[in-house]
């Protein structure tokens, strides 16, 4: 018997970290026989106990939603042949494709619901959402009653989950986790020299997807008149972007996407992070990437105060918390570490020790003992 699990996300990693990935590591590792869907640039993993069936797609673009429906089609045509020519005792990831295998190859599923999809697609600036996100909710809903178990990042979204119809004793909360390692080993790269930036230059760094949600225009609106350089490291959708590079400083560099193996270099020279997140309800229940591969490189971090991730870290020890959409204390929280280098080291030390609790294999031990738990019954 086999275990298959599917994701969107490009592996071996392109421009993020691929969780998915490292939890067919664990199951393969316990000696499971696992099959492995993603999207992929035509490389193919090579692992022992994984058969990795890759979906390439050169182009493929995650914030283009014919690229992404295209992915996603082929993605489902695979899931279904594999369910249909091997022993698959469970289907376990990417949810909108579970519905699939539930309803036409009679497969037990498992969902890794970390956001809501109807939240996510008016984040990002997507058209029709009048339409559209009230069916994504409908959807994704069906799907997490159809799931043996579903795992998201806080209680606040087993809450939502459980006010939609789903038995709360099937939700699990398992915050995301990070290459803790790959960051906090990274040395310096040529990024400054690339991109024509001074060693004496102070420089910030947000780095991730771009949506509404994510407070760019509100780091670019706190940064445009400081004499800092800011890098603006990610991509999202075309209209939002030349909004957010119309109202930019020269000093503000846009670089969009970073290979994920050259990101922890990036890091490394950057002088402070940020992750200016607005409060909403994707952003209050999840626990983002991007500040915790900052704080795992050791980096003075300033973060917006939010319900799920603020529970993590406290405001002048390990990070600056700042409030949520408010340009002011942004800036003056910019400023008081541009002037404050023994704070920011006292932050950047703790940080790093703080980080060791966002490390991948915490988050992929749990997923597994689930997994092999739900198929062992």
């Amino acid at each position: 018997m086999s275990i298959l699990l599917i994701t969107e996300e490009k592996i071996p990693a392109a421009y993020r970290f691929s969780l998915t990935q490292k939890l067919a590591e664990e199951l393969a590792d316990k000696g499971e026989c696992v099959y492995l869907i993603s999207t992929s640039d035509g490389a193919k993993l090579e692992y022992p106990g994984i058969i990795h069936k890759p979906v390439v797609m050169k182009n493929w673009d995650l914030l283009n939603l014919m690229s992404r429906l295209k992915a996603n089609i082929r993605i489902c045509l695979k899931t279904l042949s594999l369910c249909y020519t091997k022993d698959i005792k469970l289907v376990y990831g990417w949810w909108p494709i579970l519905f699939f295998a539930k309803l036409f190859a009679f497969k037990k599923v498992a969902a890794d619901m970390p956001e809501f999809m109807d939240i996510m697609y008016k984040s990002y600036n997507k058209p029709f959402e009048w339409f559209f996100c009230p069916m994504l909710r409908i959807y994704q809903t069906i799907i997490a009653k159809f799931s043996a178990f579903v795992i998201n990042e806080s209680e606040i979204s087993r809450e939502i989950w459980a006010s939609r119809g789903v038995k709360l004793n099937k939700t699990y909360n398992i915050p995301y986790g990070v290459e803790t390692k790959k960051f906090s080993e990274a040395v310096k790269g040529s990024f400054r020299k690339e991109l024509k930036i001074s060693e004496n230059d102070t420089v910030l760094l947000f780095h991730g997807d771009i949506g509404i949600d994510d407070g760019v225009d509100i780091l670019i609106e706190a940064t445009n008149d400081l004499l800092v350089k800011v890098i603006i490291a990610g991509d999202g959708d075309i209209k939002y972007m030349n909004e957010l590079k119309n109202n930019s400083s020269s000093n503000i560099i846009f670089t969009s996407w970073i290979n994920y193996e050259t990101m922890p270099q990036l890091i490394a020279e950057s002088d402070i992070c940020v992750a200016p997140f607005r409060s909403s309800q994707y952003t209050n229940s999840t626990c983002q990437l991007k500040q915790m591969e900052a704080m795992a490189a050791g980096k003075p971090v300033i973060v917006s105060d939010l319900t799920t991730f603020s529970k993590f870290i406290k405001n002048n020890f390990d990070a600056r918390i700042v409030k949520p959409g408010d340009v002011v204390d942004l800036k003056n929280a910019i400023n008081e570490l541009i002037n404050d280098k023994e704070k920011c080291s006292h932050l950047s030390t703790n940080a790093k020790i703080t980080a060791e609790q966002f490390d991948y294999k915490i988050r992929t031990k749990k997923e597994a003992s689930l997994i092999l738990d739900l198929i062992r019954k």
